[in-house]
């Protein structure tokens, strides 16, 4: 997937960020199918589970769960039509999400926020 470019410093950092906001108690839904990151939060203790490559612009189902405590969307939102459906069906108790700077015309911190 990175040929070489493991985003290493990203990953590093997200990862400090998360282990001040959410609990390894905690069930986590990341939007995507399995990634590198995802991979990284399992093997760090974190419960986690992806979405299966559904097309989140029309099919938001796998937000619709009481099963999950946290959604995490790294990456993922600049690639929708139309983000706000899937954000309005999520009934997790946080979001953790980024987007790429790149992707916006405004000033954003790069951290993710909660």
């Amino acid at each position: 997937m990175y040929e070489g470019n493991f985003p290493s410093k990203r990953y590093k950092e997200t990862l400090q960020f998360l282990s001040k906001v959410i609990s390894k108690d905690d069930k986590i839904l990341d939007l995507g199918v399995s990634n590198p990151f995802s991979k990284i939060l399992i093997e760090e203790g974190y419960a986690v589970a992806n979405t299966t490559g559904e097309d989140l612009d029309i099919d938001t189902s796998a937000v619709k769960t009481d099963a999950v405590n946290v959604v995490t969307a790294f990456e993922i939102f600049e690639h929708l039509v139309s983000p706000f459906n899937v954000i309005k069906d999520i009934k997790a108790n946080k979001l953790v999400a980024s987007i790429p700077v790149s992707y916006t015309h405004l000033t954003l911190p790069t951290t993710p926020y909660v």
